[in-house]
């Protein structure tokens, strides 16, 4: 496993642990009619999770292994599609509903050597509330 970082472990694992990178919906989001009662998502550049805040680019390995602000067993959902972008690599997204917050973290690897970073903050209301 030379070359391959933490983090880069730690999603495959999480990845395979949710049935593998290709399944047939993988990269698909979908919203059950609740969700798109409750809020439209909304995108963030940082969000506050038990008293540390994650920003857009910050490494997986960060935010798993350096902050221990998440562990793989908050999430409750994981997405990984190809990277529309920059071919042959992953956007890999964790789902997580913790302390009354609904977000999503997205991350991606650019260049294909280096370790994967947030990319994208996704936000929505908690269910029940509008």
């Amino acid at each position: 496993m030379k070359g391959l970082s933490v983090a880069a472990v730690t999603l495959g694992i999480a990845l395979a642990a949710w049935g593998g990178l290709m399944s047939p919906r993988a990269g698909r989001a979908t919203l059950s009619p609740v969700s798109e009662a409750v809020a439209a998502p909304e995108q963030a550049t940082s969000i506050g999770v038990r008293g540390t805040t994650i920003r857009v680019g910050d490494s997986a390995d960060d935010i798993f292994n350096v902050f221990k602000t998440l562990e793989p067993a908050d999430s409750w959902k994981t997405d990984a599609a190809l990277d529309p972008t920059h071919p042959g690599s992953l956007l890999v997204t964790h789902h997580y509903k913790i302390e009354g917050q609904s977000f999503s973290l997205t991350f991606a690897r650019h260049p294909a050597a280096g370790p994967y970073r947030l990319v994208r903050i996704t936000t929505s209301s908690p269910e029940g509330t509008l």
